[in-house]
C-alpha cells in the first residue's frame, strides 16, 4: 500500500406548497445520518451569452435546503465544464465548488491557495480568462468530508494531459486529492495541500465516485483504468488517503468507453454500475467491509448515441440508464437483470437553446433524480418516482427551467447519509421525499429572476416563461414610497429596467405576474445619481 498524506438566496414560497415532514422518519433516523447535508447546494453554470448586459458569469444555484427546491441565478466565480464539484456543510451551507481550475469560495471568490488545480497544458488551455473551465470528464471532480478532521474537506480530482507527438490525444494521466482547511480565514478556508498524486496511471475520463466503508465513516473511492478491466481501489480514513489496491475484473473498456460514461452506486452500497454508449452497461456486486468488486455483469444497451448517464432508484432496486435518445430501467431485484430492461423515455425534440437530450444523472435531495444534456440547454429532466416501477416512475423532459444555460455542469455527489453496515438491516434512507399537501406545482412555474444586484444602472427580471398577462414591477424605498413602477408586456421573458434616474442605496422590489407576487427582495443601486 502506498500513503499519501498523513494526518443567500432567499424566496417566499407559497403557504398551500406546506411539506409534510414524518415525525416518525426523524425519530427513528440514526444519529450518523442526521445533518449530513453535504449535497444539498448544487452550483453550475458558465459566460453562456455574451449579449447579455451583466458584467459576469451566469451561475445557477439549486438549492435543496427549501421545499421544493429553489432555482436561482448565482455570479459563479469561473467557467464551470463537465469538471464539477459542491460541497455543502453538514447543515446544507454552501462552502466551495471547483471547476478543476481553482476553488471557490461560498462568496464566489477563489479561495486563499485555491487556484492552480491540474497544472499542466490543459489548464493553460482551458482555465485562462476565456476558458470554459477544466475538461477531464464528467465525474472527474468529487469532494468527502475528512474521516478524521471535522473541518476539512479533500478534494479528489482526474488530472488531463495533451500530447501532441507522434500523434494528438488526451489522456488522463493521474488522480490527484487536494485537502481543503474551513476553520481557516474566518472559516472560509484554506488550500492547504495541493495536487498530490495518488494514482499516476494512464486512468479513464472522470468516472470517479465514492461510497461510505462498511464503519459508516470512512470511504472507498473508484476509479478504473483507460482501456482496461483494472479498478483502483482508494481508502479515505482518518489517517488520510491510501491506495488500498487495484483489482482485475470483468472486461476491458474500449479507448471510447474509458472516454466517458458514468458510474454510480447504488444508495446502500451493494451495487457499483458503469455505463459507456460504446461498451454498454458493467454492473458489479461490491464488499464494503474489503472493496472488493464481484458477480461482474455486461449488459449491452443498443445505442448509436455518445451521451451516457446511470443513477440507481433511493431504494436500491432500480438501475436508470441514460442514452442520449433513450431512458431505461432495470430491475436489481430479478435473478434475470438484462431481461429486466423498460424503456421509461425517448427524447421529444425539444431544444432550449440546442436539444434537450439525455446525459449524466444525479440522485437528489428530495428522492427525484436530474437528468442534464449533452448539450448547451438551459433546463433539466427529472425522473419524479425513481422508486416506481416503469412509466409509474414519472419521467418528464425539461421539467425544470434555469435562469442561463449551463455546459453539461451537473455535479456529481456519492450517498454522505450511509450508515454503518448491519447485517439484516437496511441502511438509512439516502434522501427525505417530498411530499404535499396539494399537487406539486413544477418548479418551471415558480420563480423569477433579478439581476444583477448591485445594480450598475439597470437591472433584469426575468421569468420562467413568457408573460401570457402583463406583469409589474414595483421598487421601493426605505420608507415604503413607491420609487419606480413599471408594466411588463406580454409575450416576452426577460425584461431591463432602467433605475440611472434612482439615487443610490438600498431598495425593495415586488415583482408580480398575472396578478400575483412572484418575488420580494432586496436591491442595491449602485449606478444610480
Amino acid at each position: 500500500m502506498h500513503t499519501v498524506w498523513k494526518c443567500p438566496s432567499y424566496s417566499w414560497p407559497s403557504m398551500k406548497y406546506i411539506t409534510i415532514r414524518c415525525v416518525f422518519f426523524f425519530l427513528t433516523l440514526p444519529l450518523f445520518c442526521l445533518g449530513q447535508k453535504h449535497d444539498y447546494v448544487w452550483m453550475f453554470g458558465y459566460n453562456s451569452n455574451a449579449t447579455l448586459e451583466y458584467p459576469g458569469i451566469e451561475g445557477v444555484r439549486l438549492d435543496f435546503n427549501e421545499s421544493p427546491p429553489t432555482v436561482d441565478y448565482a455570479p459563479v466565480g469561473g467557467n464551470i465544464n463537465v469538471s464539477n464539484a459542491t460541497i455543502s456543510d453538514e447543515n446544507g451551507n454552501l462552502l466551495f465548488y471547483t471547476n478543476g481550475c481553482a476553488i471557490y469560495k461560498a462568496d464566489h471568490e477563489i479561495m486563499e491557495n485555491g487556484s492552480g488545480l491540474n497544472p499542466g497544458n490543459v489548464s493553460i488551455e482551458w482555465c485562462g480568462k476565456d476558458g470554459y473551465g477544466y475538461i477531464a470528464g464528467v465525474q472527474s471532480c468529487l469532494v468527502l468530508p475528512h474521516p478524521g478532521e471535522s473541518n476539512k474537506y479533500v478534494l479528489f480530482h482526474k488530472h488531463l494531459l495533451l500530447q501532441y507527438e507522434p500523434f494528438f490525444d488526451a489522456i488522463s494521466d493521474s488522480l490527484l486529492y487536494t485537502l481543503v482547511d474551513m476553520s481557516l480565514s474566518n472559516n472560509e478556508g484554506v488550500v492547504i495541500e495541493k495536487n498530490t498524486p495518488i494514482i499516476e496511471e494512464p486512468l479513464t475520463y472522470g468516472q470517479v465516485t465514492a461510497v461510505k466503508h462498511a464503519n459508516g465513516k470512512d470511504w472507498w473511492i473508484i476509479t478504473a483504468g483507460d482501456q482496461s478491466n483494472q479498478y483502483f481501489k482508494v481508502l479515505l480514513n482518518e489517517l488520510g488517503v491510501t491506495l488500498h489496491d487495484i483489482q482485475n475484473i470483468g472486461i476491458s473498456s474500449s479507448f471510447n468507453g474509458a472516454a466517458g460514461g458514468q458510474v454510480a452506486f447504488s444508495p446502500d452500497g451493494r451495487k457499483y454500475a458503469r455505463y459507456s454508449s460504446p461498451d454498454g452497461l458493467f454492473l458489479f456486486d461490491f464488499d464494503r467491509q474489503s472493496g472488493q468488486l464481484s458477480n461482474f455483469q455486461h449488459i449491452p444497451i443498443e445505442n448509436e448515441g455518445i451521451a451516457d448517464g446511470v443513477a440507481f432508484s433511493p431504494n436500491s432496486r432500480f438501475l436508470y440508464v441514460s442514452a442520449e435518445d433513450s431512458l431505461f430501467q432495470f430491475d436489481m431485484k430479478v435473478p434475470d437483470i438484462i431481461n429486466s430492461q423498460i424503456l421509461i423515455g425517448v427524447f421529444d425534440g425539444y431544444e432550449s437553446p440546442f436539444p434537450t437530450t439525455f446525459f449524466n444523472a444525479q440522485l437528489a435531495p428530495d428522492c427525484k433524480i436530474y437528468i442534464n444534456s449533452l448539450t448547451t440547454v438551459d433546463v433539466l429532466h427529472v425522473i419524479h418516482n425513481p422508486d416506481e416501477p416503469g412509466q409509474a416512475c414519472n419521467f418528464e423532459q425539461h421539467a425544470v427551467q434555469l435562469p442561463f444555460n449551463h455546459l453539461r455542469s451537473l455535479p456529481h455527489f456519492p450517498n454522505y447519509r450511509l450508515g454503518p453496515l448491519v447485517e439484516g438491516e437496511n441502511p438509512p434512507p439516502p434522501c427525505e421525499p417530498v411530499v404535499s399537501t396539494e399537487e406539486e406545482v413544477p418548479l418551471s412555474l415558480q420563480k423569477a429572476y433579478v439581476f444583477p444586484n448591485p445594480a450598475p444602472g439597470y437591472f433584469k427580471v426575468v421569468f420562467e416563461e413568457a408573460l401570457r398577462r402583463p406583469g409589474r414591477v414595483v421598487l421601493y424605498n426605505g420608507l415604503g414610497q413607491v420609487v419606480l413602477e413599471e408594466v411588463l408586456g406580454v409575450g416576452s421573458r426577460e425584461f431591463r429596467l432602467e433605475v440611472g434616474g434612482v439615487p443610490s442605496g438600498l431598495y425593495f422590489y415586488s415583482i408580480f405576474r398575472e396578478g400575483e407576487v412572484v418575488k420580494g427582495g432586496k436591491l442595491v443601486v449602485a449606478g444610480g445619481r
